[in-house]
């Protein structure tokens, strides 16, 4: 990385960064720590992801990018460092000058540019990473895709034909020891999403006593934030032949929510594609609802691929993670 490339990805002194980061990975409870510690009262927390770190990256953010006459566009701090920087330290503006501030972006961890930018800040930012069955996150990460038009297939077709869509960000050992190349491990929480739902108490405790604040300040209702119900269209099959048929309107959800708002992320919120959204929302609604059950073949098939996959993910977490998330 070039010095100059380094310089931009370094705050202005004037920027409010935050004290935590919640890195994902994604469908792992990352909105569960989220919403416990918002609850405490001397923590700010934007209620949106932010994805600042890894705005550009590509193979994190697609969506994030579109064509016009044969030209990519997309985010570049480059353009203007400045109002890359105060557009992220707008989503603090509102913090009490007391509390810790923190954020939740949960394509951070499997992207091979947040780590590194994080850990060039002056701040010793603590980061949190969230991990969970790996098979159950991938599923789950499915049906998110499926619901906001980026799923074409079924979950085992999308395994056979595009595996990386729904595998990848369950491939957590190589992407902690990436991320642990540029944050050391003193400023890292792993959260362990069955961990917590077996002790929600004492997993509460020890992020808070990571976070140097008192779990006594915590109210009454604060743990009770997990919830496997979401929402899900109506016909599966009728949502997934619209992904394929109109794919690209899948990417009218962060259409214009970047810094600098691109010409092609307006085009991206052009009333076509998002009254075709809200026709077929209308014929195919959506419901709150539990995911459909895995298939069990597809469940035995993908721990074996995990199970080989994360061997040695155990010591680097400090939790024995094969008798949660595989017993016999």
């Amino acid at each position: 990385m070039s010095e100059k490339y380094t310089q931009q990805w370094i705050a202005p002194k004037t920027i409010r960064l935050p004290d935590f980061i919640i890195c994902g990975a994604m469908k792992c409870g990352t909105s569960t720590v989220h919403n416990l510690l918002g609850k405490h009262p001397e923590i700010y927390i934007p209620d949106s992801e932010i994805n600042f770190f890894d705005i550009d990256d590509i193979f994190q953010h697609s969506d994030f990018y579109s064509q016009r006459d044969g030209r990519f566009l997309g985010p570049d701090i480059s353009i203007d460092p400045i109002a890359y920087w105060e557009w992220y330290h707008d989503f603090f503006r509102d913090a009490p000058k007391s509390n810790l501030i923190g954020e939740d972006s949960t394509c951070y961890l499997p992207s091979a540019r947040a780590s590194q930018r994080i850990s060039l800040q002056s701040k010793p930012i603590k980061t949190i990473i969230c991990l969970r069955q790996p098979s159950l996150r991938a599923y789950s990460q499915y049906w998110h895709m499926l619901r906001t038009g980026r799923a074409m297939f079924n979950f085992e077709d999308t395994i056979k034909f595009t595996p990386n869509h729904v595998l990848e960000r369950s491939m957590y050992l190589s992407q902690i020891k990436d991320f642990m190349r540029h944050i050391p491990k003193d400023r890292i929480f792993f959260f362990i999403l069955e961990e917590f739902l077996h002790d929600k108490e004492a997993v509460a405790q020890k992020l808070l006593d990571f976070l140097s604040l008192d779990y006594g300040d915590l109210p009454e209702n604060a743990l009770e934030t997990h919830s496997n119900i979401g929402a899900l269209p109506r016909n599966i099959k009728l949502q997934a032949f619209k992904n394929r048929m109109l794919r690209a309107f899948g990417n009218v959800h962060y259409a214009g929510r970047l810094p600098l708002a691109s010409e092609a992320a307006l085009q991206r919120t052009s009333y076509f594609p998002r009254a075709v959204n809200k026709l077929h929302n209308m014929v195919n609604p959506t419901k709150l609802r539990s995911i459909p059950k895995m298939n069990t073949d597809t469940k035995t098939f993908l721990d074996g691929f995990f199970i080989r996959e994360l061997e040695g993910l155990a010591d680097i977490v400090g939790a024995d993670i094969n008798q949660l998330w595989f017993p016999e």
